[in-house]
């Protein structure tokens, strides 16, 4: 309705058929699943919660593509489901050119990237942190207790405590910016791409002229808070915690000042080194200064996108939890070859973490590698070249488009990809949202027999 407001504003006739329509279609749907919902507990099984998961990241998108094809319907709707499903997961790669695009199309895909996060930390709190399936020994708050088999029990809670922190967070960050002299509709693509941490920003492959430095360090501290846990944030809120005591807050703020005096050493100014390693480890990506990042050797951009951010985030990647554990695993075999009949248990904010778990989570990393390792291989039957191909693979699949630079210069740009390479990538960043063994499991003959 809000893009349906502008494009009547600005006399974009098209723009406000396209989005009314879509407004129609999406109130009828969200009608009928209020008063399925209403007045009773949906019971949830395990498979239950993972087929939601997976239809919500690939259904949603579908909606979001309605006004595009109003618009660009000679590209047809693969591309625009693409360009959907790019900003609903916080890829933020451009599937279709921005400036083939009415101006009131900014605000629907920067707002699709803000809509994008906060599904993203709800679907992790309501689906997979009951399932174990964000990594164990995450930080443990009252969210993190909700029984998997009620599900839509905690559905209230979890929306409007996350709006609340997410919606209020993104307010503050724009009144910053306004303060610090951007122009208001700037300041609103500005921090929904930047908490999302989706990258959308007002002036299309790179650094917007009109935002000051000030205004630069308000977008950092915008993608700063997405890239840690919301559960985190909530118990703050709550007097509860502090970040001080969290290890995923201080490993990120570890990897952002490592990776930017490398970034100083390889060559780059202090500011502009601090800023991209703020956007890589994020996963917003977007190259801040003039050169960005692209003269840093592409494996250690690839490295740090890979890393992410914190659980339950709006960040994608593998996510700090996981490498910090397996660190610690690593410390114990270590320690074994010394003193082979020790017994070190390894912990994580008090809690155990047992083989189980750690099986889990080699399980996953390795998973993570292999469909990296399939995705390059699909990519490389379409004609892309290996180096290419490894890039857009792990890109896509840790929700950082921007971190992929083509020929033509601008980050995140995959208007060039063909249809079937386009979809194939969709589905990879879907996957990064989803949690690969969450959508590997699905497709397991033992998930679906009774």
């Amino acid at each position: 309705m809000l893009c349906a407001g502008l494009a009547l504003t600005w006399d974009e006739p098209a723009a406000f058929t396209s989005f009314g329509f879509a407004t129609v279609v999406c109130a009828t749907l969200g009608l009928v699943f209020a008063l399925i919902s209403k007045g009773g507990d949906i019971q949830l099984s395990l498979r239950r919660s993972i087929i939601l998961l997976v239809f919500f990241w690939l259904a949603v998108p579908l909606l979001g593509a309605v006004p595009m094809m109003g618009i660009q319907g000679n590209d047809g709707w693969l591309r625009a489901y693409a360009d959907a499903m790019s900003q609903m997961t916080t890829t933020g790669a451009k599937i279709v050119d921005p400036a083939l695009l009415p101006l009131s199309f900014s605000l629907w895909q920067a707002g699709l990237q803000w809509l994008g996060g906060y599904a993203s930390i709800v679907m992790a709190l309501l689906v997979l942190a009951p399932l174990n399936m964000t990594a164990p020994g995450v930080h443990r708050s009252p969210f993190l207790t909700i029984d998997k088999g009620n599900v839509a029990g905690g559905v209230g809670l979890i929306a409007r405590a996350m709006l609340l922190v997410y919606g209020g967070a993104s307010a503050l960050i724009w009144l910053g910016l306004i303060v610090t002299g951007t122009p208001a509709f700037s300041a609103v693509l500005l921090t929904m791409g930047s908490i999302s941490t989706g990258g959308y920003w007002p002036e299309v492959g790179g650094e917007p002229s009109h935002i000051g430095q000030i205004g630069m360090w308000f977008s950092m501290l915008a993608m700063t808070f997405g890239a840690l846990g919301f559960a985190l944030h909530w118990d703050v809120i709550q007097r509860r915690v502090n970040y001080l005591r969290d290890p995923e807050t201080i490993g990120l703020f570890i990897l952002i000042i490592s990776a930017g005096i490398l970034f100083f050493l390889l060559g780059k100014e202090i500011i502009p080194s601090i800023q991209n390693a703020i956007s890589l480890i994020t996963t917003t990506a977007v190259p801040i200064g003039p050169n960005g990042y692209t003269d840093i050797p592409a494996p250690i951009v690839m490295a740090l996108i890979l890393v992410g951010g914190a659980a339950v985030s709006t960040a994608g990647g593998v996510k700090i939890i996981r490498f910090l554990l397996l660190f610690r695993q690593t410390g114990v075999e270590l320690a074994k070859l010394s003193h082979p009949s020790s017994i070190q248990a390894i912990r994580y904010q008090q809690v155990v973490i047992g083989p189980r778990e750690l099986v889990g989570l080699w399980a996953y990393v390795f998973g993570y590698a292999v469909v990296i390792s399939i995705l390059v291989i699909l990519l490389g039957l379409g004609g892309t070249g290996f180096a290419e191909a490894s890039q857009l693979a792990i890109a896509t699949i840790s929700n950082a488009g921007p971190a992929f630079t083509p020929a033509s210069g601008i980050a995140g740009d995959f208007s060039a990809l063909s249809d079937p390479m386009v979809l194939l990538l969709a589905l990879a960043m879907a996957l990064g949202r989803i949690e690969i063994l969450a959508a590997v499991a699905i497709l397991s003959p033992e998930f679906w027999r009774n």
